[in-house]
């Protein structure tokens, strides 16, 4: 490289007019403008500039002066770079002030690794980074290739170089370099399309490859996606499709002269959706290998394998039907090269989990040095914390709601239909046993009463005036008369008897309508006054609750019905305990020496007695007092499922109160209770409800 000062190409103006609007064109770019330096110095002229609707925001001089500070950088740094940018000038596109994002691409002109001047592209809003990478590949390799064709002509060293359609051997390596930088498929035939496009100066470059036996469109310059169902896309497809099934080139420069007849109608589908005047489709062959093979044996021929078609390259040129010079030149070079780049993409893309594989080895690639020691240090805690989940025991309980009750309770139901028209107690009042509670009124009963004692003392008058007709008779002598007066009293003084009973009944149920407590305590019901008093009731309707707060309380526990469960298994490991404990009690020095072991049992049957309600520990508080936590042991629980309000299907369970400490009571305070179940791994009794819960309703 020349240390002197950088050749100064002509500046004429109009290769780089050109070579502006070819920018704009391929980049769809609101404006473009050149800047050559001038000589050695850091000053740059301006050369020439494009922009949208006639209206060039780079000639304003107010943006030249914001711009200078941005190409001396790019100028020193020597590399393309994107900026964004927010309000650059006050003139916009259209003449009116703007003061929109933007985004700007500048590019360095070099020659023989010196700079010359700078390329710069104004796109209105901000760019994406794949579009960004994409559009400053796209400019590197048109300022290139210009570079290298103005100097070209301008040189006049040799043929070549004064040919105006030669390209420079480095765009070519430019063009393979960008094609072997990455392994995936999507970027590796948006290189080639894109970029080649540019080089082989075509107007529209696609690439179709082979997916089984479907021939995909993969990629088309100028287009972020393509459209499978478009009807361009889908004769591109076809015509591929039999070019595939060929293997063979397929050439047209207007005329259907020499095709086989299977291209005829697909190939004219396609002109006509596509509108090309010359299109080469060229069939990509899978690279030969580098290491063959070993021959079987030295005197066979070497069998040469058939090599795979990939894809197909198709180029398209709109206004001439003649390939262009730069295509002539540069096609056969690379497209060994675009086979071999799609070739390498597809076979890295068929490993088999390849993103986790990446994601494995970028996770390797990171974990190094310090983040090694660190990820040890969690690895360690990791595994420490799951040994203990299995080894480290802990106790497990099984929590419960319920409420604080006393043992001594009675209910006081209605004994038969009436009103209740005297109400003596309230709600909380102590009584005594056989204190009246209540009295109701039953207007039938008083009626039926009634009649029944009319009807007595009727059956009563009649039955004294038979027996003295009897005795009567008795007196004349008349023994038919008097057997049959005779019967007639007997039969009177039956129903006597009966209406007798039967008025001793109503009187016992009027009697039972004046409700007397069960039992001395206290009456819970509240508000008693409001529910009973004037009201109708029926015989067994719930009246009042009386309870003895003064003996034993006890806990009304419920338990949801899928934790009974590790309360059966904690009872069934604590009397296994203990008939273990009293076996090893019976030592056999104990014995006496005149005793005689039992003789055997012959086909011994199994026990069909339940074991003893084990009693399982309880720690409780109320709700009323929860900084303070209390004892007591369950000694009940129900043998059916009932259901409840708030917790759907639940267990009845029944618990004293140790005695030694009692929490100040009230009837009816809530409580929330932990039932000990003995003792778990730890994993279980942070974990076991998800596990239950994942084997309840994802499992079974």
């Amino acid at each position: 490289m020349s240390d002197g000062p950088p050749p100064q190409p002509v500046r004429n103006a109009e290769p780089f007019r050109e070579f502006v609007q070819a920018v704009q064109s391929d980049l769809s770019a609101q404006a473009v403008a050149v800047w050559m330096r001038n000589g050695v110095s850091e000053t740059f002229q301006f050369v020439a500039s494009t922009g949208t609707n006639q209206v060039d925001p780079f000639q304003s001089p107010a943006i030249q002066q914001q711009l200078s500070a941005l190409l001396v950088e790019t100028i020193a740094a020597g590399e393309e770079r994107a900026v964004n940018v927010t309000g650059l000038g006050n003139v916009g596109l259209g003449g009116e002030a703007q003061g929109d994002h933007s985004t700007l691409l500048l590019v360095p002109l070099r020659h023989q690794q010196q700079p010359l001047g700078i390329v710069a592209v104004w796109q209105r809003g901000e760019l994406s980074q794949d579009e960004r990478s994409r559009q400053l590949k796209v400019l590197t390799g048109r300022a290139t290739g210009f570079i290298a064709q103005l100097f070209s002509i301008e040189s006049g060293r040799g043929q070549v170089a004064q040919t105006p359609h030669s390209v420079d051997a480095r765009v070519v390596l430019g063009f393979v370099h960008n094609l072997q930088r990455s392994l995936d498929v999507n970027e590796v035939a948006g290189v080639a399309v894109n970029d080649g496009r540019l080089l082989f100066g075509a107007d529209r470059v696609s690439l179709v490859m082979r997916r089984g036996r479907r021939a995909v469109v993969t990629a088309v310059s100028g287009q972020e996606s393509v459209h499978p169902r478009g009807n361009l896309i889908r004769s591109m497809r076809t015509l591929a499709g039999q070019v595939l099934s060929a293997g063979e080139p397929l050439r047209y420069d207007g005329s259907l002269d020499k095709l086989p007849s299977q291209l005829e109608k697909p190939l004219a589908d396609f002109v006509q959706e596509g509108g090309a005047r010359f299109l080469l489709m060229v069939p990509l062959l899978e690279p030969e290998r580098l290491v063959k093979p070993e021959e079987s044996s030295g005197n066979a021929k070497p069998v040469r394998a058939a090599r795979r078609t990939l894809g197909v390259l198709v180029v398209e040129q709109m206004q001439n039907s003649e390939p262009s010079p730069q295509l002539t030149g540069t096609l056969d070079a690379v497209v060994d090269h675009i086979a071999a780049a799609v070739f390498n993409a597809k076979t890295h893309s068929a490993i088999f989990l390849l993103p986790l594989w990446r994601a494995i080895g970028r996770f390797c690639e990171w974990l190094r040095g310090r983040r090694l020691a660190i990820a040890t240090v969690v690895a360690a805690l990791l595994i420490a914390f799951g040994v203990s989940l299995v080894a480290v025991p802990w106790p497990y309980r099984v929590d419960a709601t319920g409420r604080l009750m006393p043992v001594i309770q009675r209910e006081v139901f209605a004994p038969w239909d009436g009103q209740v028209v005297e109400l003596l107690v309230h709600g909380g009042e102590r009584v005594a046993e056989g204190e009246i509670l209540l009295k109701l009124r039953n207007d039938e009963l008083s009626a039926e009463l009634v009649t029944v004692e009319n009807q007595l003392q009727e059956k009563r008058k009649l039955h004294s005036s038979l027996i003295a007709q009897r005795d009567a008779v008795v007196k004349q002598g008349n023994r038919d008369e008097e057997l049959k007066l005779q019967g007639k009293a007997v039969e009177t003084k039956v129903e006597i008897e009966g209406a007798a009973l039967q008025s001793t009944v109503l009187k016992d149920r009027l009697a039972r309508l004046t409700v007397r407590a069960p039992l001395a305590g206290v009456v819970t019901t509240f508000q008693a006054q409001q529910l009973l008093l004037n009201r109708p009731v029926k015989r067994g309707d719930l009246l009042l609750q009386v309870m003895d707060e003064t003996g034993d309380w006890q806990l009304e526990l419920e338990v949801a019905e899928h934790r009974l469960g590790r309360i059966l298994v904690a009872q069934q490991k604590l009397a296994a305990t203990g008939r273990e404990a009293k076996v090893e009690s019976r030592k056999p020095e104990d014995a006496d020496v005149g005793d005689s072991p039992a003789p055997p049992t012959l086909n011994p049957q199994p026990s069909t007695l339940a074991p003893p309600f084990q009693p399982l520990p309880i720690e409780y508080r109320l709700l009323t007092q929860p900084d303070a936590s209390y004892f007591a042991s369950l000694t009940s629980l129900a043998t059916r499922a009932v259901t409840a309000e708030s917790q759907g299907s639940v267990i009845e369970a029944r618990a004293t109160l140790d005695k030694t400490r009692l929490p100040t009571r009230a009837i009816g305070a809530e409580v929330r209770a932990r039932i000990g179940c003995g003792t778990s791994c730890l994993g279980d009794v942070l974990f076991g409800d998800i596990v239950e819960f994942v084997q309840k309703y994802l499992w079974w």
